[in-house]
């Protein structure tokens, strides 16, 4: 069965007495997999508290025994909801840690805190909280206890939640997840900004997948009127600010996406830029579509040379391509994004190479074309 963005989850909460949290179980999967699980107060595997990348990739599976007494930390008292996975990936944070937020607007009473698994072992779990925890804040006055375990706990009360949101078939969201990002997400923040905003990659350290010659896409969108934006050098809030004024938005195929998408009105105009071939821009439409009811335009201009770091297992999202720049002012010229492209010329091959040199060099590895 596949995830429904028009059905409702409120009805599927559940609180468990005397819950156990294992962060991480007995066994080994593959993948994203890890045995990690919510048992009750009889050591039975509570599927409500699995977590998924989409619907159909989960990241937790039922581990292949449960705890024993021994092996679980003594009793956290109170009521807390959980949270689910916990990352410091700004689009995991955006699309998985926040996707069962949604029930604290479905609870009597708010619960004292909410308690999640980190995404990998540590002596101090601390280290996973601390980056987020000013992000966190900005989702609602009820997310500012927070917790993760990092061996088997025990937990007075614990609220569990389906959860509302992820990548894939998820990434519309359920209604009670899209009304509380509504609700509580940047609320009080005042529009800040120009009405045109590209949102560059080019600040992003060495590894982060990108265009080759975005100096250049930003020279040219400057030249049309457009504030070229780096999310990573701006507070979440001043992010929020930007989105909400700005009504024309460019951007490559990127978590700040996400973040964009929240605050769109369906008359605003979002151009995708793809920068690295397969399915990706997808996620995009269905979270545009859901949550701000506007179709995206999406360009694409890869010319079909795409590089990445030589010994490096293939991932899609650090590659570096290349662009046909006059096709991408021709689409963007016919979509209404920019108004002269003629002047979309792109960089030289002496230029390009240079680039690609300079990232070689930071990489410290050779870059391949593949």
């Amino acid at each position: 069965m596949n995830f429904d963005p028009n059905k409702s989850l409120a009805d599927g909460i559940r609180i468990i007495e005397n819950a156990v949290i294992v962060p991480f179980g007995a066994g080994k999967r593959g993948g994203i997999r890890r045995p990690a699980a919510i048992y009750d107060a009889g050591g039975n595997y509570v599927p409500l508290g699995q977590c998924f990348r989409s619907w159909g990739r989960p990241v937790t599976v039922e581990p292949d025994s449960p705890p024993t007494d021994d092996q679980i930390e003594p009793t956290l008292p109170g009521t807390w909801l959980f949270g689910g996975m916990i990352y410091t990936h700004f689009g995991h944070f955006l699309v998985e840690t926040t996707s069962r937020l949604w029930a604290l607007d479905h609870l009597d009473t708010p619960p004292d805190g909410v308690i999640f698994m980190p995404r990998k072992q540590a002596a101090k779990p601390e280290r996973f909280i601390s980056p987020v925890l000013p992000l966190l804040d900005m989702f609602g006055k009820d997310v500012r206890n927070v917790r993760a375990v990092v061996r088997p706990k025990r937990v007075e009360r614990l609220i569990l939640a389906p959860q509302g949101f992820g990548t894939g078939d998820m990434m519309g969201g359920s209604p009670e997840f899209r009304a509380y990002i509504a609700r509580h997400l940047g609320d009080g923040i005042e529009p800040q900004g120009g009405e045109k905003l590209y949102i560059s990659r080019s600040r992003l350290f060495s590894k982060r997948g990108r265009y080759l010659g975005e100096k250049r896409l930003e020279q040219l969108f400057e030249a049309e009127g457009y504030e070229v934006f780096h999310p990573q050098d701006h507070t979440l809030a001043e992010q929020i600010a930007r989105y909400k004024a700005a009504s024309k938005i460019v951007s490559s195929d990127s978590s700040a996406l996400h973040l964009a998408a929240f605050f769109t009105r369906p008359d605003d105009r979002i151009a995708i830029i793809l920068r690295r071939p397969g399915k990706i821009s997808r996620d995009f439409v269905t979270q545009f579509r859901h949550f701000a009811n506007l179709q995206p335009v999406i360009a694409n201009a890869l010319n079909g040379r795409i590089y990445r770091a030589d010994n490096e297992r293939k991932q899609m999202n650090e590659v570096f391509a290349e662009l046909d720049f006059p096709s991408l002012g021709t689409k963007l010229a016919e979509t209404g994004f920019i108004t002269d492209p003629s002047a979309w010329t792109g960089p030289t091959e002496a230029e390009l190479e240079a680039e690609r040199n300079d990232l070689s060099e930071r990489l410290g590895l050779p870059l391949v074309l593949g």
